[in-house]
C-alpha cells in the first residue's frame, strides 16, 4: 500500500513501526492489568513523538498533515491507550494555540508539550452540545480583572491530566456561535474549576473521557486565544486535521485488522484444509484489502493538498467519512475470519472492534461529515 512519500517521510514511518512492533508487546500486560507500562509513554517522548505536529521554535518536529498522516497510520496499531496524550497534541486545541495564541502563549505552554511536561485538554463539547456547538451554554462574562466562567464540558480526553483546558464558551450570545464563541486558556489549578465525572467508555481511553465543570472561574484578560468572539472558527479550523488524524487512526486500525486477518486465515484449520482455501474467506480479503488501499490514498492525498495549502473542509471530511466507515468494515470482517476467538478479551481484533467504533463520532460524526461535503460542494 506504498504511497509516493518524500525521503524523510518514508523513513520517520519505517522507524516508527520498529518502535511500534516493539511496544506491542506490553499489550498483554495491559489487557491484563488495565495499566500502560511507563516505558510506553518513555519511549513516545524520547522518540519525538510528543514533539512532532508542533513548531520547530518552540521544541517541535514542525511535522505537516502528510507526514503526520503516515505516523499516526502505524501508531494506531497500538491500543490507543498507549498514546491518549498525543492526540491533543496534533487536534484543534494545540492548533489554536500554535496558529492563535500569543507570543506568551506559546512560549509557556509549547516547549513544555514538545517534551510531555505539559498536557492539554479541548473543552468544546457539552451535555447538550455535540455536533451543534453553537448551542452551547458555558458562558465569560467580563468583569475588571478579565473573564468569569460558567458552564460545564463534557466527553473530554485528557480533561484529568491536563495542565490547560481550551475553553470554549460565548462571550456575547447575541452574535451567535460566528461571532460570539471565544476561546481561553485555562490552568487547571484555577479556582472554581474541578473534574466532576469519569465516563468509562468500550474503548480508546483509559479510565475513559471526563466531565468538566466551570464555577465562577475568573480569568486574566490575555487568557483569550486570539481574537475574541473568533473561538467558533478557530475550532471549525482546527477540525480539518482533527479530521485527517482520526481518518488515519482508522486507516491504521484496518490495516492491522486485515494483517492479522490474512494471517489467521491461512493458520485456522477447516475441513481438510484452512479457510483461506475457501471463495468466501478469499472475497472478503480482496474487499478488505481494497477499501483499505482507498481510504489509505483519500487519506494522504488530503493530508498532501493540505501540507500545499489547499485546506478545504470536504477534503477532510471526505477523508475522515471514508477512512472511518471502511476501517470499521474491514475489523468487523476481521473479526468474523478470527470467529469465536475474535471476540474473545486479550486478542486484538477484539480490542479493535471496540476501539474503532469511536472514530465515526468523534471530531464529528459520519452525518456531519456528509453534511459538510455536500455543503462545500454546494456552496
Amino acid at each position: 500500500m506504498d504511497f509516493e512519500l518524500p525521503e524523510e517521510i518514508a523513513e520517520f514511518r519505517d522507524v516508527t513501526r520498529q518502535i511500534v512492533n516493539g511496544l506491542l508487546v506490553h499489550e498483554r500486560a495491559f489487557h491484563e492489568t488495565g495499566k500502560v507500562d511507563p516505558i510506553v509513554r518513555k519511549t513516545l517522548v524520547e522518540n519525538g513523538y510528543f514533539a512532532m505536529a508542533l513548531p520547530e521554535e518552540h521544541g517541535g518536529l514542525g511535522l505537516g498533515a502528510l507526514a503526520q498522516a503516515v505516523v499516526q497510520i502505524e501508531l494506531a496499531r497500538l491500543p490507543p491507550q498507549f498514546w491518549t496524550e498525543l492526540r491533543p497534541l496534533m487536534g484543534p486545541g494545540a492548533k489554536n494555540i500554535i496558529q492563535h495564541g500569543s507570543e506568551e502563549q506559546k512560549a509557556r505552554l509549547l516547549p513544555g508539550m514538545a517534551t510531555g511536561e505539559i498536557g492539554i485538554a479541548f473543552a468544546l463539547t457539552e451535555p447538550n452540545s455535540g455536533s451543534d456547538p453553537g448551542s452551547m451554554r458555558t458562558t465569560a462574562v467580563r468583569n475588571a480583572d478579565g473573564w468569569v466562567i460558567n458552564g460545564s464540558k463534557t466527553y473530554i480526553s485528557n480533561g484529568k491530566n491536563a495542565n490547560y483546558v481550551i475553553v470554549y464558551a460565548y462571550t456575547d450570545k447575541s452574535k451567535g456561535p460566528r461571532g460570539g464563541i471565544t476561546a481561553f486558556l485555562m490552568p487547571k489549578d484555577t479556582p472554581g474549576f474541578a473534574v466532576t465525572g469519569t465516563i468509562e467508555l468500550m474503548g480508546t481511553a483509559s479510565p475513559g473521557v471526563y466531565e468538566l465543570a466551570f464555577d465562577d472561574c475568573q480569568l486574566p484578560a490575555d487568557a483569550v486565544i486570539g481574537e475574541e468572539g473568533r473561538g467558533f472558527h478557530y475550532a471549525l479550523e482546527g477540525l480539518n486535521e482533527g479530521r485527517m488524524n482520526v481518518g488515519a487512526t482508522a486507516v491504521g486500525m484496518g490495516e492491522y485488522a486485515l494483517e492479522l486477518a490474512i494471517a489467521e486465515s491461512k493458520v485456522r484449520p477447516a475441513f481438510g484444509g484452512v479457510i483461506s482455501d475457501f471463495q468466501a474467506i478469499r472475497h472478503y480479503i480482496a474487499t478488505m484489502a481494497t477499501d483499505m488501499r482507498a481510504a489509505r490514498l483519500l487519506l494522504l492525498d488530503a493530508a498532501w493538498r493540505y501540507d500545499q495549502g489547499e485546506k478545504k473542509r470536504e477534503l477532510a471530511s471526505m477523508a475522515k467519512l471514508f477512512a472511518t466507515e471502511a476501517g470499521s468494515r474491514t475489523v468487523d470482517t476481521a473479526l468474523q475470519i478470527f470467529g469465536g476467538s475474535g471476540y474473545c478479551k486479550g486478542f486484538a481484533i477484539e480490542r479493535l472492534y471496540r476501539d474503532i467504533r469511536i472514530t465515526r463520532i468523534y471530531e464529528g460524526s459520519s452525518e456531519i461529515q456528509r453534511n459538510t461535503i455536500a455543503r462545500e460542494l454546494l456552496r
